[in-house]
């Protein structure tokens, strides 16, 4: 959180793109024993991490929140949640690695570029990546950051990194005139749903999480069959709303739950970024400075045992 606060400021005044950093209050909503019990788990694990977290009764939520149906009997109130235009941030985070001196390539990796004349003192090395159009791109570090599709590396090198497409879709909602956008982020804990305010975009209506879709992309039904009833079992004011389009992604789900941040094992110069599932924006300031400290440093400022590369299957 602490990252995504410097670079609201830092970016910006490099790039002229406000990404819509903004922090939103997030009512984790219960309706039943089950969305509860996850609801109060979620409160105490954040309170012993030192951070605020406070519970509401329904009536006390509403409060907050107008838009909160009567359904909801108890709800986690937290106020320090950043949110992002996750495009946006792409793109200046973009603009300024260029304005850096960074060169975009689009193409298609397939492959190492191996390193002429190896040293037998040290372990595998790449030159860089080769591409489908027998071009390479040379450089002293590869970073493999390749989401959902990072089981291509596989054969390159030697071993697996277990990260599965998961396919979530999400409606994005216009409220029209006269109803402004919802001052929090709510959250339905029993069966899911959440409706997402955002500065400069719509309002996010999410999510659906699919496994076993392989690596289709394009938007389907069963999204707005899956997360309108439970968005509107949050509010009744969806209903006075426009859904105006809907995306499809791929998220990179890590086999253990958890992401894999590091040097690549049996490599001396490739790093692995990937496995974030849903949370990759989220922790894309953290996993940057990470991978930069390990290649300049070659230590982090940052604990990532729990997320070391090292657990992989070799």
């Amino acid at each position: 959180m602490k990252l995504h606060a410097e670079l609201a400021e830092e970016l910006p005044a490099v790039t002229g793109i406000d990404h819509g950093y903004d922090m939103v209050p997030y009512l984790r909503c219960t309706f039943a024993e089950s969305g509860y019990n996850e609801a109060r788990q979620f409160m105490d694990d954040r309170v012993a991490d030192g951070l605020e977290a406070e519970w509401l009764t329904g009536n006390e939520a509403r409060s907050v929140c107008d838009w909160l149906s009567d359904e909801v009997e108890g709800a986690c109130l937290t106020s320090i949640e950043p949110s992002v235009d996750s495009r946006l941030l792409t793109q200046s985070v973009l603009k300024a690695a260029e304005i850096g001196g960074a060169r975009l390539v689009e193409g298609e990796v397939v492959a190492f570029h191996p390193h002429p004349d190896p040293l037998p003192s040290r372990e595998r090395g790449s030159r860089g990546v080769a591409l489908t159009d027998g071009s390479t791109i040379e450089g002293d570090v590869v970073v493999l950051a390749m989401g959902p599709w990072s089981k291509n590396a596989s054969g390159w090198l030697g071993y697996e990194i277990p990260v599965e497409p998961q396919k979530g879709e999400l409606l994005y909602m216009y409220t029209g005139d006269g109803h402004p956008k919802p001052p929090v982020t709510m959250h339905n804990m029993d069966d899911g749903g959440v409706i997402f305010p955002r500065r400069l975009s719509p309002t996010i209506l999410g999510a659906t999480k699919e496994d076993g879709k392989g690596y289709d992309r394009e938007p389907s039904d069963y999204a707005w069959e899956f997360i309108i009833p439970r968005v509107q079992r949050l509010s009744p004011l969806v209903d006075r709303s426009v859904v105006s389009h809907q995306t499809a992604c791929l998220r990179p789900m890590p086999a253990d739950g958890k992401p894999y941040v590091g040097a690549a094992p049996g490599w001396d110069n490739v790093y692995i970024a990937s496995g974030h599932w849903s949370e990759g924006v989220h922790y894309g300031p953290l996993t940057g400075k990470s991978i930069a400290e390990l290649i300049t440093d070659g230590e982090t400022s940052i604990d990532i045992a729990a997320i070391d590369v090292g657990r992989v299957e070799l």
